[in-house]
């Protein structure tokens, strides 16, 4: 429904309410959708536990669970994490009756009941007598998982009594391995005076909210558990008509929440006539004397990212060096500066061979000085391919000269973190709206890649929110790698610029979560994500 079947849109909380009622039309398909986020959410968390330790074997799970159909997702949940691992244990704390339930939370309830440990948190309970109750039913170990059920979207705030009571005792609570939230953490909102349960996983149940890619800090990492509200194709015509008609409006966005189907054209087969000039020839121009690393990173990463040729640009003192590291590629020495920098004299080096590439990459470890910015403007203006411009490009001289670029020429891709993008949109603040990015974006006519915890696409029209990946990347490196996967991607699809960006951007989380699950977050190398990029193609 108006977007491509790899991106949801964003919606704010109002709209998305309605959306799903034009979209659910009875409740027993309200209870299918219910088994589906149940399951969906059984997965990803198994999946998402995996970046902290192994399974273990009797896997302890406490569900927080109040009367509504969160509570009843989690419930879900819990029954099929109960029927795949048969060790696995449940401690359910609910703050009511099964007779105060919402009837599909009732039904829920009822799956599970006799098959779990239960508590019933009183109106009256305190802080210590939760904590009284989490110390009694641990054994001594805690929990491994926490779901988060207690309250939807809709809930009035603020909290108050027990519920409150029941959200601060489970944060306080630090023998808990991974906590996850259905839907929406209980009781966040976006005020920043509201008491919240802290989420390291929120999994958007259906339909991603706005509040889903605020950045807020209780939201931990957010996935999307897609129940089918946008797919059409096990529909009728009649009633994707009707659908269409009631939803055109709900769904309208400038904002989309991307998934890993945009993998799916590189995930076929290559054609069997091909060579290697089929899948285009990226250029990088990178590297100084004294950072031969950035390049080394990104020329890798280009070489994994299935682009047909690459060639590199490198500072004459280490380019043998690096050519012994990466044979794959083609290296160009490049006369060097005083400073150890790329010599903007020696410009023919690359103006003599363009005419063999199909995109260019430009910053990974230049280093930031006169010579390398006179470099970078003479390329976005002489150089009529698809250019991507990162860390050391990012000068706004060179960036100015974009709006000089013929309409003929491909676009210009910025992949900016947060520091990089305030120096060059000349802000004040760590606060990017997603207004303030599409309007960068289109004044300066760019591609814009913010990188970030939930990375943003910006191609002036339209903004992607990419969740793959997680803390695995706050290391050195990672940026470089990106670049070069986004330059290798456009080199083999230069006609669509933007779809190759989001499959690099992507790719590139998938393969960071696959490698945190192998052998965790902290004790992993930046290169070690490039062994993952086929697991990812391959499904896993």
């Amino acid at each position: 429904m108006h977007s491509p079947s790899y991106s949801f849109p964003v919606l704010s909380a109002q709209r998305a309410k309605a959306f799903e009622a034009s979209v659910v039309s009875s409740m027993e398909e309200e209870w299918l959708f219910m088994q589906r986020a149940g399951r969906g959410i059984a997965q990803q968390v198994i999946s998402d536990y995996q970046e902290l330790r192994p399974l273990p074997e009797s896997l302890r799970i406490l569900v927080i669970a109040g009367k509504g159909h969160n509570g009843g997702d989690a419930m879900l949940a819990c029954n099929q994490l109960l029927g795949d691992l048969p060790r696995a244990s449940v401690t359910l704390l609910t703050t009511c009756t099964s007779e105060s339930m919402k009837p599909l939370a009732k039904r829920a309830y009822e799956d599970l009941k006799g098959r779990v440990l239960e508590y019933l948190i009183s109106e009256d309970a305190t802080i210590e007598s939760i904590a009284a109750i989490l110390n009694q039913c641990n054994a001594s170990r805690g929990f491994d998982i926490c779901l988060d059920g207690l309250l939807g979207i809709g809930f009035e705030s603020p909290i108050r009594g027990s519920l409150k009571n029941l959200i601060e005792a489970t944060n306080e609570y630090t023998e808990i391995g991974l906590r996850a939230s259905v839907d929406m953490p209980s009781g966040l909102t976006g005020s920043s005076e509201s008491i919240s349960f802290c989420a390291d996983f929120t999994y958007a149940t259906g339909i991603v909210k706005a509040l889903h890619v605020s950045g807020m800090s209780n939201l931990g990492r957010v996935h999307l558990i897609d129940l089918g509200f946008f797919d059409t194709s096990a529909k009728s015509e009649e009633k994707v008509a009707v659908e269409h008609a009631k939803a055109a409006k709900l769904i309208q966005s400038a904002e989309f929440f991307l998934s890993d189907r945009v993998l799916d054209p590189v995930r076929r087969l290559r054609p069997a006539n091909v060579d290697k000039r089929t899948f285009g020839h990226l250029f990088i121009i990178g590297g100084s004397a004294y950072m031969p690393g950035a390049l080394l990173m990104a020329v890798q990463a280009a070489v994994r990212s299935g682009a047909g040729l690459v060639t590199a640009f490198a500072p004459a003192s280490i380019a043998s060096s690096l050519a012994a590291r990466v044979p794959e590629a083609m290296w160009i020495p490049w006369p060097e500066s005083s400073n150890g920098t790329l010599d903007p004299r020696a410009n023919g080096l690359l103006m003599e061979r363009i005419g063999r590439a199909t995109a260019l990459l430009i910053g990974p470890g230049m280093g930031s000085d006169r010579n390398t910015e006179m470099i970078a403007q003479e390329v976005i203006k002489r150089v009529d391919l698809p250019i991507v411009c990162d860390a050391d490009a990012l000068n706004n001289r060179a960036l100015e000269l974009v709006l000089k670029r013929s309409t003929r020429s491909g676009p210009v891709v910025l992949t900016p973190h947060m520091g990089e993008f305030m120096r060059i949109a000349k802000l004040d603040r760590e606060e990017v709206s997603t207004e303030s990015l599409l309007h960068y974006s289109q004044s300066n006519k760019v591609i814009t890649v913010l990188k970030g915890p939930i990375t943003q696409i910006c191609d002036g029209h339209k903004v992607w929110y990419n969740s793959f990946g997680g803390p695995v990347l706050s290391r050195g490196g990672s940026g470089d790698m990106l670049a070069g996967l986004i330059g290798g991607f456009i080199a083999q699809n230069n006609n669509e610029v933007t779809e190759s960006v989001l499959q690099a951007v992507v790719l590139h989380g998938q393969a960071a979560e696959y490698l945190a699950r192998e052998q965790g977050q902290v004790t992993v190398q930046t290169t070690q994500v490039l062994n993952f990029l086929s697991i990812v193609l391959r499904g896993g």
